[in-house]
């Protein structure tokens, strides 16, 4: 049985047969077509880097639709008859870019580029659907599914708000001359199915059917064939594999997508259908129809909550019917189509054969135990606004794209409008437990009474907590946040709906959610126009061609099809031993090639090099003692990724001895005092503290703790490794930060000479430290694999098993005492900080990277600071380094405890600041240059008037001061190569750092040409390799692309004195390629190596400060953040639009790590629960700043740094912990007007909505109108 469709214009018939049942649109796209733009990472929904646009045929309408998908979800064997486009196909260097690629790459949005196709077809999806006609909150609401590490999202969201009908995004003038053509569409191929013909079904190998009906009765045809006790599935969007993962044993999928009868929509005069298999898409459009039409008003509620669930993608794609689905096998899925159709009162339409249909509640068809019930529709009634009120609500962990906290649905029905008497009530709640839907008491308390009496509200508040009880679910947030927040939302709905006169003035914004107007940013920076092409502002070097996918990546690279795909056995139980592993069950798994472990390891079990960083062994495969939960202990390798991943599983490990307790925080070592785990590091000072004299009057003292927990690197492209036997060596193409280290470690490993491992690094899709030496484990073994089999190994690593297995950020903990003076002058500060090691002591940051960072811009000398640093051992994988790893937590701390100094002794943190500066540095001067720019003291004033006007809202201000110390000690050397081409006097570059989309090839380009003196479009850069890379140090610590740049001129100033005879003889006359080719004629070596060496650049200072304004949700704990503005000392920028979209980068990965990353292990087991998409969340589109402001320092060259210029990669996620301040001086005014007494609040990494509401001082019994 074959399937037709057409990819990029290009018609394909596939046999189904061919290919396993459950193959997605990805995996065909990628391994079969080598269509590789269309990118792999999170495999459900959750990342956009993957998605591309299908159009097919509506089978009701005959409309051709065109919408974005998420390819990862898409099944294979339902693109029957669809036109598939993807990013290769919307343009390319052949065909020409198309206006959105071109963009995208002009206004600087892309940085590792990984993401960038995803982006771009997103926004093809949107403009197809919508005829080129979309607002520019249209667009800034599209792209909630697509997550970016790099960019901080502002420059991806200006370039696709550039399309929109009501654009104010200036446009760069290089993409003005481009035609607005959204009719650069593939050619159609073909006549297209009218849909008439009906399919066989078409058995697989493995005994699984699919079948394709085109009616009902074909589809109970189908369901005739399944066997009872044989599972099956109604395959529509499978975009609830994103959820939970489909099971392996399904014998029967059933393509329902051509089914007309359950797309069936239409609006009546006293109800509307809805087909069970009708998109969440398609319901929104209908849902804007409905409400201009009386009795569906509420359906612009209805829209608004739609627009919360999941993505655009999944949107498009996902069903009413498969949603309800996932509530009816899942009980405690927290489904909003469910919520708001219960509160609703929707009935279903259910088939229990093609000519019998009935109607049953909504809750009546999740009981039901009918097996192969079709579920065909949704009714939903009318409900005239004169006699009912409705109101929905989902609060999530950030703006967009995640399920949520808790949600909720109230339907009103009056008795008498005028008195507000009600006559029944529908009040339901979701994610609370999943027996509990209905809250049946207060739906029998209401009716006959005035909703907004106090005495009504008194008794519902009174009530409601008790019925709740939310059940423990981690790592779903805590029972008494979503207690509270449940009573909240009901709050919310009576402040908002209660007549103006009968809810004091205060209390009104209470009623209102957040709304987040459109976002935009500012940039400003010097250029030197005499030192072009650097300090020009420039395109990236390979931005165009990330932005039309025809950038390569690891993955992205072929391999012979005798390669295998690898996954890692880990063990289970912390502190046990292992007795013995059998692989027998998985060996016999059908695909299976080869299982390895510690046994066959043939040189050191350790995935790292011995070096002062990493002195102890971290094993590739446990051998001994389990040192964490989902430890490798083994790699499978298979015939397909599926395979090694499911047959990983099958194998059974034996333990030796039981599990020992186990140990997954620094508190928990800290609380019982277990010594033999508290590691004190480096040169502490010991001497003992003088004795402080008695408090002089006005003295203050006060001591505090500040928590940061971990944070996931979350680089978008995975760990990825590719080897490659080739005559007697392995040919490595790893995405790794340092060359040197990986071949270092897969040749200790294997027990080989190092020059018989070679590397090939083109580009990596986003390191941020994950990939410095957390690449190894993957790289080693696929190493193991390659050498033992002797065929290549892919060895990509699942986001799962990324957040299981690997290291992450050091977190931290500060216990810090403080004596200050009246005007918070400091007299003492102590600070016993605590850093989180995981298993082992590598890459510590306690003392090496920490400490320095600990005096920041303060007057903080051996006569008024002591710190005293230690590790912490705990039971999770091995700490490592993270963007400003032990900075970051550095500055945190001592800001911290500024503030802090500033609420203790009632004074405005500004001026604890200023008070307390080193005399006679920049930050003197910076410092009111920037509140007076910033508009400071104005602002502070009219937050705090507007805290005392609203009771619900609170807005706060932040702000935060850095001095990064940059430490080059560990550059040891950065190899480069310049070569020129006589033929046509271009230039090639290639040297030791690795493109991680910091631009450092883009950096390294503009030095060449400028010191060279040709155009920047004749030096192009080469992939990094170990050989003219040899021994190259890591790319990481910000530092990469000043060495490289300053090893690029040494190189290009060989060459000019190379040259400079020749010239000096042909005349001012002569062009450069004549001088090039008299050179080559006398044997002029027209190639150079040079290297940076350790002391070329010294150690140095960045200075930066931000200010963050936020509000806050005081009733939900959500929060905007209104405004920041950043000042950066980025020296004389050698390329400022990369060095801009770097300080926003790194701010905004920041905001993820103190608001919305939060991990949770089982303290039990040790096991991490937050380990996907679905439940780890980094800050997205709508996450960021409304308003975002970075200014370059300027006039302000850095004397010791390559050419003047400063580092830009980490330094501003530092200025982040301002938020906290924000949201202090937030909590602070809610805390008072709840009567609470005036204390500093403690918040650290991540201050989630569960932080801000339980420290906020609501208490449910006391929410009242007036």
């Amino acid at each position: 049985m074959s399937i037709r469709f057409s990819v990029n214009g290009f018609p394909y018939e596939v046999q189904a047969a061919d290919y396993a049942p459950d193959t997605t649109l990805n995996a065909f796209l990628r391994q079969h077509l080598h269509l590789t733009a269309t990118k792999y990472m999170c495999l459900e929904g959750g990342c956009g880097s993957c998605v591309c646009v299908i159009r097919r045929r509506h089978p009701v309408t005959q409309e051709v639709q065109s919408r974005a998908a998420n390819s990862c979800l898409t099944l294979l064997n339902t693109c029957d008859d669809a036109e598939i486009m993807t990013d290769e196909g919307l343009g390319n260097q052949q065909s020409g870019y198309h206006p959105i690629q071109k963009r995208l790459a002009q206004m600087n949005g892309t940085q590792c580029g990984y993401c960038s196709p995803g982006f771009v077809m997103n926004m093809y999806g949107l403009l197809e659907q919508h005829r080129g006609q979309v607002s520019m909150s249209q667009v800034e609401d599209a792209f909630g599914g697509n997550l970016c590490r790099c960019t901080g999202y502002r420059p991806i969201l200006d370039a696709m708000k550039s399309f929109a009908v009501d654009s104010t995004v200036e446009i760069p003038p290089e993409c003005l001359d481009i035609e607005d053509s959204f009719e650069l569409l593939c050619p159609r191929t073909g006549q297209s199915c009218k849909g008439s013909c009906s399919r066989p079904p078409r058995v697989d190998n493995d005994g699984s059917q699919w079948y394709w009906p085109k009616t009902l009765t074909e589809l109970f045809s189908a369901l005739a064939q399944v066997s009872n006790g044989e599972r099956y599935i109604l395959v529509a969007g499978n975009t609830a594999h994103g959820v939970y993962r489909r099971p392996r044993d399904i014998r029967h999928f059933i393509d329902v997508n051509m089914v007309p009868e359950l797309r069936q929509t239409s609006i009546e005069a006293d109800h509307l259908l809805l087909g069970g298999n009708v998109t969440l898409t398609d319901a929104m459009q209908l849902f804007l129809l409905a409400a201009k039409r009386p009795g569906f008003e509420y359906c612009s509620q209805l829209w608004r909550h739609f627009n919360l669930i999941a993505n655009v993608p999944v949107r498009n794609n996902g069903t009413l019917a498969g949603n309800i689905s996932i509530k009816k096998q899942h009980s405690e899925f927290p489904s909003d189509v469910f919520i708001t159709f219960e509160a609703l009162d929707v009935n279903v339409l259910v088939y229990d054969n093609p000519s019998t249909q009935r109607v049953i509640t909504l809750l009546a068809y999740l009981g039901d135990t009918t097996s192969k019930l079709v579920l065909g529709g949704f009714i939903l009634k009318a409900y005239p606004k004169d006699r009912f009120l409705f109101g929905s609500y989902k609060i999530l962990p950030r703006a967009q794209n995640v399920h949520a906290y808790v949600n909720a649905g109230f339907l009103i029905e009056w008795q008498d409008i005028q008195r507000r008497i009600v006559r029944s009530a529908r009040i339901c709640f979701g994610n609370i437990r999943p027996d509990y839907v209905h809250d049946d008491e207060l739906e029998r308390l209401l009716p006959g009474r005035d909703l907004y009496d106090p005495a009504t509200v008194a008794q519902i508040f009174q009530q409601l907590p008790a019925s709740l009880q939310p059940e423990e679910r981690p790592p779903e947030a805590s029972p008494e946040y979503r207690q509270i927040l449940a009573c909240s939302l009901l709050y919310k709905f009576l402040l908002a709906t209660a007549p103006k006169d009968r809810v004091r003035e205060r209390y009104r914004t209470g009623g209102l959610l957040l709304e987040r107007p459109l976002s935009s940013g500012s940039q400003s920076f010097e250029t030197i126009k005499k030192n072009y092409p650097v300090t020009k502002p420039v395109l990236k070097l390979e931005g165009l061609i990330q932005c039309s996918g025809e950038a390569s990546y690891m993955n992205d690279l072929l391999t012979s099809s005798n390669a295998v795909y690898c996954a890692f056995v880990t063990a289970k139980r912390v502190g046990a031993s292992i007795e013995q592993i059998d692989p027998s069950a998985a060996l016999q798994c059908k695909g299976v090639v080869a299982f390895y472990s510690a046994k066959d390891i043939p040189g050191v079990n350790n995935f790292l090099t011995v070096t002062v960083q990493t002195p102890e062994v971290d094993e590739l495969f446990v051998a001994g003692q389990v040192k964490y939960y989902d430890q490798p202990l083994g790699v499978i390798a298979a015939l397909s990724q599926d395979v090694a991943v499911y047959a990983a599983t099958l194998v059974v490990i034996t333990y030796a001895r039981d599990q020992q307790r186990v140990c997954t925080s620094m508190n928990q070592v800290l609380a019982e005092k277990l010594k033999d785990r508290i590691v004190p590091l480096g040169k502490q000072e010991e001497k003992e503290l003088p004795k402080s004299p008695p408090l002089a009057p006005g003295d203050v003292m006060g001591r505090g703790i500040l928590e940061l927990e971990s944070q996931y690197h979350f680089t978008m492209e995975p760990q990825t490794t590719i080897v490659v036997p080739l005559d007697n060596i392995l040919q490595v193409y790893c995405a790794t930060q340092w060359m040197d280290g990986t071949q270092g470690a897969i040749a200790h490993m294997l027990g080989v000479s190092v020059n018989s491992i070679q590397l090939n690094v083109r580009r990596v899709g986003g390191g941020y430290g994950a990939k410095v030496t957390r690449c190894n484990p993957v790289a080693c073994a696929a190493a193991l694999v390659a050498s033992k089999l002797k065929r290549p190994a892919r060895f990509v690593q699942t986001i799962e098993s990324m957040m299981e297995s690997n290291g992450k950020r050091w977190a931290c903990r500060s216990d810090y005492e403080f004596r200050v003076r009246a005007n918070g002058s400091i007299i003492m500060l102590t600070n016993n900080y605590y850093e989180d090691a995981g298993c082992n002591l590598n890459e510590s940051v306690v003392d090496f990277l920490t400490l320095p960072a600990l005096r920041n811009v303060y007057n903080l000398t051996d006569s008024n600071f002591r710190a005293r640093g230690s590790a912490i051992v705990t039971d999770a994988p091995s700490s490592t380094w993270c963007r400003a790893p032990g900075s970051a937590e550095g500055i945190a701390m001592t800001e911290t405890a500024l503030e802090h100094i500033a609420f203790s002794c009632q004074l405005d943190p500004a001026d604890v600041r200023l008070v307390n500066l080193q005399p006679g540095t920049k930050m003197v001067q910076l410092l009111p240059r920037f509140l007076a720019s910033t508009e400071y003291r104005k602002r502070r004033e009219q937050i705090n008037l507007f805290n005392t006007q609203n009771r619900w809202r609170k807005r706060g201000l932040g702000l935060a001061l850095m001095s990064f110390p940059l430490n080059t000690s560990i550059a040891y050397t950065y190899p480069v190569t310049v070569a020129i081409y006589h033929e046509d006097g271009s230039v090639v570059i290639s040297h030791g750092g690795i493109e991680i989309g910091q631009g450092v090839n883009t950096k390294a380009a503009q030095v060449a040409a400028f010191v060279l003196g040709v155009p920047l479009e004749q030096v192009r850069v080469e992939a990094s390799n170990t050989v003219s890379g040899a021994n190259s140090m890591l790319t990481a610590n910000s530092m990469t692309s000043e060495m490289i740049g300053l090893a690029v001129r040494k190189a290009c100033d060989t060459l000019n004195k190379r040259l400079e005879p020749l010239k000096q003889r042909l005349g001012p006359q002569a062009t450069w390629l004549q001088v090039l080719q008299a050179a080559y004629l006398e044997s002029v070596f027209l190639i150079a190596t040079e290297s940076y060496k350790l002391g070329d650049i010294p150690n140095y200072n960045i200075y930066g400060l931000s200010l963050s304004e936020l509000e806050l949700d005081i009733l939900t704990g959500n929060h905007l953040i209104r405004r920041v503005d950043i000042l950066e000392d980025a020296g004389e920028s050698l390329s400022p639009l990369i060095d801009v979209g770097q300080v926003e980068g790194a701010f905004v990965m920041g905001l993820g790590y103190y608001l919305t990353e939060l991990l949770v292990y089982d303290r039990q087991t040790g096991r991490i629960l937050t380990n996907r998409t679905w439940n780890y969340h980094p800050p997205g589109a709508k996450d960021i700043p409304i308003d975002f402001r970075i200014e370059l320092l300027q006039k302000n060259p850095n004397p010791v740094g390559f050419m003047r210029s400063k580092a830009t990669g980490e330094p501003a996620l530092c200025l982040a912990v301002g938020v906290l301040f924000a949201m202090q001086h937030a909590i602070q005014s809610a805390r008072k007007d709840a009567g609470l007494p005036r204390e500093w609040v403690r918040l650290g990494a991540p201050t989630t909505p569960e932080t801000v509401v339980l420290n906020s001082g609501s208490q449910v019994e006391a929410f009242t109108l007036q």
